[in-house]
């Protein structure tokens, strides 16, 4: 079976499983940006929690960047990994207004090849903090690839060890359609969450396991 017939059949059985959680409706450019950040390694009810403390507390980029790190220590807490968190927010907002006057706007309004750039010489941004931002903002027909796709699609025999994010996010572009990656990667995200887990996964719970090479019986 080649790999675009795989993923296809993957991608049709799991749209029936699970529904698509656009989480960044509702919320403004720089705290999705925030929640992204806050996402890494850690529950999403508990990163709800926190960027509800963290809107509350602060009135925007220019607010955070004059911010201590402790205060944004404090203030993201329910994330976790919240030292790490703390400055590499303080990092983005102090970048943001120094090189655009606090407006993320003078990014979104560039291409997509121009706007991950800049975003990627933000301190504290990488390639798939930049990817699912421009997904989320934007609309961006590309498949952004977290720990959660990464551990999948290893597990389906699709990536290897060596690859990059870039080579592994390019390889699942070429088979997936563009209108279909936002939808892709959402899917993907819960499906890791709920039954491919790290530690413990559902494998007698799993609707794929037909297509998994390391699948536990």
């Amino acid at each position: 079976m080649s790999m675009r017939i795989k993923l296809q059949k993957i991608v049709e059985i799991l749209s029936k499983k699970y529904e698509i959680n656009e989480w960044w409706t509702g919320y403004t450019p720089f705290e999705t940006l925030v929640s992204i950040i806050l996402s890494q390694r850690t529950y999403w009810k508990n990163v709800k929690t926190a960027i509800e403390r963290f809107s509350e507390r602060f009135d925007g980029v220019e607010d955070v960047a004059k911010a201590s790190v402790d205060e944004i220590e404090e203030t993201i807490k329910p994330a976790g990994l919240y030292r790490v968190k703390a400055q590499r927010i303080k990092n983005i907002a102090r970048d943001l207004v120094e090189k655009y006057d606090g407006k993320l706007d003078k990014i979104l309004n560039l291409s997509y090849n121009k706007a991950k750039k800049k975003l990627t010489s933000i301190s504290g941004i990488g390639p798939k903090t930049a990817d699912v931002f421009l997904m989320a903002i934007k609309g961006e027909q590309v498949l952004p690839v977290d720990v959660h796709i990464f551990r999948i699609m290893k597990r389906l025999g699709i990536a290897k060890e060596r690859d990059s994010y870039e080579s592994l996010k390019a390889k699942l572009e070429v088979e997936i359609p563009r209108n279909q990656r936002i939808k892709t990667h959402l899917i993907l995200i819960e499906f890791g969450r709920q039954i491919c887990r790290a530690q413990n996964p559902k494998c007698k719970k799993c609707p794929i396991k037909r297509y998994c090479k390391v699948r536990k019986t």
